[in-house]
């Protein structure tokens, strides 16, 4: 379970929102966009939506059941969308899938060479089905199979949309098991869908458990609400002029996820001269290198403070006379060090909320954190004015291979 704290925003610091006239029509404006979201959803009219629910979430098990990959080890070929929230629930749950995401050659040469491709099971996801960049991976996987004299075209998963494509022209010609990709879902907001789950068939997560609860928040009076959190960001901006939307994370096993939200928010939100620039801090590391200028920089970032691990590694440090970090269990430390940046940023009065996870090692965590943030994503596009679905810019790159 996670457990959001806007407090800053409602107490008694200058920021005080419960009575001030611009959050009041940013929160009217946010829930009028709901509802037209939550109509969307009874009407099945958005697909993204639907990947939330229990029905989609059925159908994409039972695509699991069709698909042999015992005793496999698991390797996902995509870039951008079609593999950044499945590397981000995989690292979070210490899954091992390898991920073959750039054009990082030396990597590559060095995993076909060290491996037996006949060991693994690979996805290949591209919602298009010609992405360059996948359609290249993919080649040299095909070549170095072959240097192996092992038929990998059994052992491949593609991913794509069902129409005339270079990867679905190949997946029909060498006969490779085909799952399409739902043309209604961009890479971006996929996790959920057959594009982020099918890689995980050994794991029995009940999605819905998650990510169901939040559509039923999107116009609920709760800290969780994607609607009240998108009035209180709108609010800032607004009255802050921000530029920086900054995860300070100091749990490690979210960093994937953190990246993730980079291309979710930069993507759906970077148009028209808007949007902030997603970043991420790795804490406490960046207490010694970004701190300083996020205390007495620039005022224009807030941030989201995601909590550390509840698992308590080691009981104790060694009594040798290292002064104050003795005084606190090594997991104390951390949460001291995790309290005092915020007790910290009150002072300063720098924007921010906090982001508690309880039992660090439940998956549906990670799912309830993708599920807010796609939503919370979405509504901040419709109130900004922007279509958070397209990406018409990238395509100017696309345009010059």
């Amino acid at each position: 379970m996670i457990i959001f704290d806007n407090s800053f925003f409602f107490g008694n610091s200058e920021l005080n929102f419960n009575s001030d006239k611009q959050y009041k029509e940013n929160l009217k404006k946010t829930k009028d966009s709901a509802n037209a979201l939550i109509e969307e959803l009874k009407n099945e009219e958005n697909e993204i939506l639907n990947s939330f629910t229990k029905p989609y979430q059925e159908k994409i098990r039972k695509i699991k059941q069709s698909i042999n990959n015992k005793n496999k080890k698991k390797v996902v070929i995509g870039l951008g969308g079609s593999s950044a929230g499945a590397k981000a629930l995989s690292f979070f749950l210490n899954d091992n899938v390898i991920f073959l995401d750039n054009l990082d050659y030396q990597y590559l040469q060095n995993f076909f060479s060290s491996n037996e491709m006949s060991e693994y099971i690979f996805f290949i996801i591209s919602k298009s089905g010609d992405t360059f960049e996948t359609l290249a991976i993919l080649n040299l996987l095909i070549k170095e199979s072959e240097k192996q004299k092992c038929n990998i075209y059994k052992s491949m998963v593609v991913i794509t949309e069902n129409k005339n494509s270079v990867l679905k022209n190949f997946a029909d010609e060498y006969q490779v098991k085909f799952v399409e990709h739902n043309s209604n879902i961009g890479g971006r907001f996929s996790i959920l869908s057959e594009t982020g789950m099918l890689p995980f068939l050994n794991l029995n997560i009940k999605i819905e458990e998650a990510s169901e609860k939040f559509l039923n928040f999107l116009n609920d009076n709760n800290e969780l609400s994607p609607t009240l959190n998108v009035a209180v960001l709108m609010t800032c901006i607004q009255k802050y002029n921000l530029k920086i939307y900054c995860n300070l994370i100091y749990n490690y096993r979210l960093k994937h996820f953190s990246y993730w939200f980079h291309q979710l928010h930069a993507e759906s939100l970077g148009k028209n001269g808007k949007g902030m620039t997603p970043i991420t801090s790795i804490c406490p590391k960046d207490h010694h290198s970004m701190m300083q200028l996020y205390l007495d920089g620039p005022k224009d970032k807030i941030f989201n403070i995601f909590s550390p691990p509840d698992e308590n590694y080691y009981e104790n440090f060694k009594n040798i006379g290292f002064k104050k970090i003795e005084n606190y269990s090594p997991s104390g430390l951390l949460d001291k060090q995790f309290d005092s940046v915020i007790e910290v940023f009150k002072k300063k009065q720098i924007p921010h909320r906090v982001i508690k996870l309880k039992n660090h090692r439940d998956p549906l965590n990670i799912i309830e954190l993708f599920s807010f943030f796609i939503l919370e994503t979405i509504l901040l596009g419709k109130v900004l004015g922007i279509d958070p679905f397209d990406q018409p810019s990238v395509q100017l790159i696309k345009e010059k291979i």
